[in-house]
């Protein structure tokens, strides 16, 4: 049964399972963020993507087939999203002041397996650890409206998709630091997870140092609990400054010690991690980001 609704999709049911099979989702504003997912080991490399289009719920679609889920649990609009480094996990911020993290289950779709919540205003930008080997559940970063950005606890979620809790984790805040004097549009982690780097509509670009120890692998025991944790900090090391208007996105090199940044002012910067200088500029890149 093929049925069509007043959102704009048109969704594929089995009579006999009553359980939809496809569905095909039609876009009726902005999208704001997209990411390549690839949720589960039986999936191709970037074999789904998923994307914030300024509502709560957020599209995952099938690349291939272009069948498309939507995935709701935030009740604002969703600005940011990035994943794991393995592709399975998928992480987003909404304008409901929380950071929500979600996973692939075989049986039942896509669910919300963590909830971050402590930031006074909207989720702006949402960055993870990006090490492969098995490090990206151990933290990730988000920053706000409120000028902060706070470090999270991943390493009480297993990697294990059959030990995924039943109801979402309420994660711990490792670390809070003030960094910019205007809203934080990007985040992004060094490919070997030794430094943060944000944007921000103050104009400028900071690089911080992480320092993240995962206390349950020492046989630490957290006071009172009888458990491990985690411990983070964040040290700020340096600056960048020279874009004439917000820095919209930032980007560490895969390769390189230099940090790419674009911004309202239409130029895009390669910045020396050496010595936080401008090393190259191109300008006229285009339209800026979000108009």
């Amino acid at each position: 049964m093929v049925s069509i609704h007043h959102d704009h999709n048109i969704l594929f049911s089995s009579i006999e399972t009553r359980r939809t099979t496809r569905q095909i989702i039609g876009f009726n504003d902005e999208i704001i963020d997209c990411v390549y997912l690839s949720p589960l080991e039986t999936d191709s490399v970037d074999s789904h993507v998923a994307l914030a289009t300024n509502s709560s719920l957020i599209r995952i679609y099938d690349v291939k087939t272009m069948d498309a889920r939507l995935i709701p649990g935030h009740t604002d609009i969703v600005l940011c999203l990035d994943v794991s480094a393995d592709g399975r996990w998928l992480v987003s911020g909404s304008k409901d002041n929380t950071v929500r993290v979600w996973a692939k289950d075989v049986s039942q779709g896509w669910r919300c397996i963590a909830i971050a919540a402590g930031h006074a205003e909207s989720i702006g930008a949402v960055a993870m650890a990006r090490k492969t080997s098995g490090a990206f559940g151990k933290f990730m970063f988000s920053a706000s409206q409120d000028k902060t950005v706070k470090m999270w606890d991943l390493s009480v979620l297993s990697t294990n998709p059959d030990e995924y809790p039943r109801e979402p984790v309420k994660l711990k805040s490792l670390a809070t630091l003030k960094i910019h004097e205007k809203d934080i549009n990007s985040l992004d982690v060094a490919p070997n997870d030794v430094y943060l780097v944000s944007g921000s509509q103050d104009k400028s670009i900071k690089v911080f140092s992480i320092d993240f120890l995962d206390n349950k692998k020492k046989g630490t025991p957290v006071p009172n609990t009888g458990f491990s944790g985690a411990s983070g900090t964040l040290k700020p090391i340096g600056t960048c400054t020279g874009h004439r208007r917000g820095v919209w996105s930032v980007k560490f090199s895969p390769t390189d010690k230099v940090i790419a940044s674009c911004g309202g002012d239409k130029v895009a910067r390669i910045w020396s991690l050496d010595d936080f200088t401008c090393v190259k500029v191109k300008v006229n890149v285009g339209r800026s980001p979000r108009g």
